[in-house]
């Protein structure tokens, strides 16, 4: 991934986490552990005030396609960090996957997982590639 598709991911990730209004300390220490671990330089202001599902679906969508399932995995895990799942951030979460074409129920199987501290069986099933 290029410096500027890594900066896309964070920005990603901000809307996740910022979905529901409320940023969580698990949530934010998540998003910086994010940005040291792409070797970007850490901001000093909040992130994100409100989501635009078409603003970030239509990042997601832009991505490499072989990058898309990653960043899906990493969107779940970001809006996981805190423990819980607001349905602001489901919603959004949802709308992601369906613009990858990745079944609503493999999300939601992969959010139970995650939330129970599992590691989900395998990557997030995309729509005709069974």
């Amino acid at each position: 991934m290029d410096v500027e598709e890594r900066y896309k991911v964070c920005q990603l990730i901000e809307a996740v986490i910022g979905a529901d209004g409320v940023i969580a300390d698990a949530e934010r220490e998540f998003l910086r552990k994010i940005v040291k671990r792409f070797g970007l330089p850490e901001r000093e202001d909040s992130p994100v005030s409100a989501s635009d599902y078409g603003r970030t679906t239509s990042t997601l969508r832009g991505l490499a396609p072989d990058v898309q399932p990653r960043v899906m995995a990493l969107l779940v895990e970001a809006a996981v960090a805190d423990g819980k799942v607001d349905p602001e951030e489901r919603a959004l979460l949802l709308a992601s996957a369906a613009t990858l074409g990745i079944e609503a129920t493999a999300l939601e199987e992969r959010i139970a997982w995650r939330l129970r501290g599992s590691k989900p069986p395998g990557p997030p099933r995309v729509e005709g590639t069974e």
